[in-house]
């Protein structure tokens, strides 16, 4: 699951996940907001029920879990935040991968080679969630530079009106005679 939300100052979200015997949770998260720090947010698994904070990722028995983050730093700006929220049932994959494993000694080597696929597609998977965010951290500073460079062009062609408007002004009250002149007729 991955999604994006601006988290305000002393405020705080949580998503509920239910997750089974065993289960895994991959969490991940990055402040999009260039000018702020990773610091002034925290996250954490709590307990859904009696709202204890858990330690671990891996659940002991089978549980609804909140996955929250909280800014109370004193910080005032709002954090644009991408989050990726996944859940891995990594021993039910392992069991079935050994009950496979057990009907021949050639499966052996098949449970090798797809445990270690497993392992580098859990690792790519990951590596690649880690480009995207990047990548849309660098769109959200691309945007942002844009709106900075479109504002410094408007002043420009508003300071260069400007100068021209005061230069002709004062160009023509340079050439301008206080005396005007009668000519005689003949």
């Amino acid at each position: 699951m991955r999604f994006k939300f601006w988290l305000h100052p002393d405020s705080h979200e949580c998503y509920h996940e239910l997750l089974d015997n065993g289960t895994s949770v991959y969490f991940m998260y990055e402040i999009l907001n260039s000018q702020t720090h990773d610091s002034s947010i925290v996250a954490f698994f709590r307990n859904a029920y009696n709202g204890s904070i858990l330690a671990v990722s891996t659940t002991p028995q089978r549980a609804l879990i909140d996955i929250c983050m909280t800014h109370t730093k004193s910080d005032n700006s709002a954090k644009y935040l991408s989050v990726f929220l996944h859940v891995y049932h990594i021993d039910k994959i392992l069991a079935s991968i050994k009950e496979a494993g057990e009907f021949d000694n050639s499966s052996i080597n098949a449970y090798n080679s797809l445990d270690s696929i497993k392992h580098h597609v859990i690792v790519t998977r990951e590596r690649q969630i880690e480009m995207e965010m990047l990548n849309q951290k660098d769109l959200y500073l691309i945007e942002q530079n844009l709106l900075w460079v479109n504002r410094w062009a408007i002043i420009h062609i508003i300071l260069i009106i400007s100068c021209s408007l005061f230069q002709t002004f004062f160009i023509r009250r340079l050439f301008q005679t206080p005396v005007s002149i009668k000519r005689m007729r003949k």
